[in-house]
């Protein structure tokens, strides 16, 4: 916890403060996990490999029991490295670790040959078939109604993280859970309406099919950029420079940030903008805002998204501040080029 007494703290540096303090740390429970961490360093030296092995075992008996299951083939669906990793970055050409139909896949070809490969110890399960969102699904019915922990969610699926202590009981748990949603589902649909029906398959639809378009990373800035030839940028400069007020304004979304688009103008984003869940940036400090950043913001139904007040906006860069850091930085530039000639 972090204790403010000061009284021009409010009407002061309240937003820088919290800019930086939510850029620094961490909801988690740091400490608890340090802690975790000694512990667990220990036991990986003694008996490491062993719980390993029962870890990923854990892991892939739940993909085949979710997998093979008839009833919860309706609502769920455990995703798999062919729906996560594309196929030129899977030379191996292995799309499941588990399949009902050919069984167990050796992997070992997956961890020689793929540029990217799916953690076996981590299970991702598409739940949008439910007709919840990931985030409810985690909150309201895991958590709450049956006492299952997990953290990581995004819009139509939740990650189970198996580890060391996962047991086949755990396990066992799980799937009777997720059997008794399923059950519960078609309890519900047996009884429902016709347009209650209608309802809960356009729920579905608009989780499993009709998704927001991900948008590419647009462009830092050229007031923020370290050189003419990459496309990195100073990032630091970008979020200090956010620190006085007079450096930034706020445009509406549907309004003047479209308006002042529409006019040719780069609109930077001042601050980080992350949606929650699962809590990744879409914007940054010094980055322009892209026609296709808004359109992802639009379709968004995350429970929040920090850095952006729907009372005001988007916090972004004044002309003013984007033209006096421009030339701040071509001067840097000079004088970087000067010293490189002189070496």
């Amino acid at each position: 916890m972090i204790h403010v007494n000061d009284q021009d703290f409010k009407g002061e540096v309240e937003a820088s403060f919290h800019e930086a303090y939510m850029t620094h740390t961490s909801t988690s429970p740091n400490y608890q996990i340090i802690a975790s961490l000694d512990v667990g360093r220990r036991q990986v030296e003694l008996e490491g490999f062993e719980f390993v092995q029962r870890q990923v075992e854990a892991a892939m008996s739940m993909r085949r029991a979710i997998a093979s299951h008839p009833l919860l083939q309706r609502y769920f669906k455990v995703l798999s490295a062919g729906d996560m990793i594309p196929e030129e970055h899977r030379e191996s050409g292995v799309e499941s670790y588990y399949d009902t139909e050919q069984g167990w896949t050796d992997i070992w070809d997956c961890w020689e040959k793929d540029e990217f490969v799916l953690d076996a110890t981590r299970v991702t399960l598409a739940v949008g078939g439910t007709g919840w969102d990931g985030d409810t699904f985690k909150t309201k019915i895991l958590m709450d109604k049956y006492g299952i922990q997990i953290n990581k969610t995004s819009r139509n699926t939740v990650l189970f993280m198996t580890n060391i202590g996962t047991t086949r009981s755990s396990v066992a748990y799980l799937i009777e859970v997720l059997v008794e949603i399923a059950k519960e589902l078609d309890e519900l649909l047996d009884d429902a309406s016709m347009m209650e029906r209608r309802g809960f398959e356009k729920r579905v639809a608009n989780l499993m099919d009709h998704l927001p378009p991900l948008p590419d990373f647009s462009r830092f800035h050229d007031a923020f950029r370290t050189d003419s030839v990459t496309p990195e940028e100073d990032i630091r400069s970008a979020f200090f420079l956010s620190y006085d007020e007079k450096n930034c304004d706020y445009l509406e979304l549907d309004g003047s940030v479209k308006d002042a688009m529409s006019s040719g103008r780069d609109i930077v984003s001042a601050q980080f903008i992350i949606p929650y869940p699962p809590g990744f940036p879409i914007l940054v400090p010094g980055q322009v805002v892209s026609a296709e950043i808004l359109d992802f913001m639009r379709a968004l139904d995350v429970s929040e998204i920090h850095g952006y007040r729907p009372d005001l906006g988007l916090r972004v860069f004044t002309e003013d501040a984007l033209k006096g850091q421009a030339k701040t930085n071509a001067a840097r530039l000079e004088l970087n080029a000067a010293r490189l000639q002189n070496q």
